[in-house]
C-alpha cells in the first residue's frame, strides 16, 4: 500500500518540476515583489474600477532577458487590489506558471489577511496605483 501511494507522488513531483516546488513554501507578498532580473508589466486591461475609490489590476512578472526561470523562480500574475482614496494597494493573488506557460498554481489572500500598503514614491507600484486611479 506504502508503494503505490509513493509512486504517484513522486511521479507527480517530478512532473511538475523543480521551479514551481521551490515557491510553494513562499507567501503571496513575497512572490508579490519584483526580483532582480525581472521585470513588471501592468496588464492594462484588468483595470477594474469598483465605486471611486476602489479598483483592481494585474501585473505579469517575469524574467527581464527572456530567458527560462532559475533559482526556483517562475514567470507569476499578481492581481493587487486598490485603495485609491487612501493611496495603497494590497496582494489579493498570485498565480505561478510553469516553464511551459500553463498555470501551476493559484494563491489566494483572505480578505484582511496582508496589511494595505503605500508604495514609495517613484515606484513602480507608486505608477501603476496612479494608473488604475486615473481611470
Amino acid at each position: 500500500m506504502k508503494i503505490r501511494l509513493a509512486v504517484p507522488l513522486i511521479v507527480s513531483a517530478a512532473l511538475t518540476g523543480a521551479p514551481v516546488l521551490a515557491q510553494q513554501a513562499q507567501d503571496p507578498e513575497v512572490l508579490a515583489k519584483i526580483g532582480e532580473g525581472e521585470i513588471g508589466q501592468l496588464d492594462s486591461t484588468t483595470i477594474r474600477k469598483y465605486g471611486d475609490t476602489h479598483g483592481r489590476f494585474d501585473v505579469h512578472i517575469k524574467r527581464r532577458d527572456g530567458s527560462p526561470s532559475r533559482d526556483g523562480i517562475t514567470p507569476r500574475t499578481v492581481r493587487f487590489m486598490a485603495n485609491c482614496k487612501e493611496g495603497t494597494m494590497v496582494v489579493a493573488a498570485v498565480g505561478m506558471f510553469d516553464p511551459g506557460g500553463q498555470l501551476a498554481k493559484t494563491m489566494v489572500s483572505p480578505p484582511g489577511a496582508v496589511d494595505p500598503h503605500v508604495p514609495e514614491k517613484g515606484t513602480q507600484g507608486e505608477k501603476w496605483l496612479r494608473t488604475v486611479c486615473m481611470f
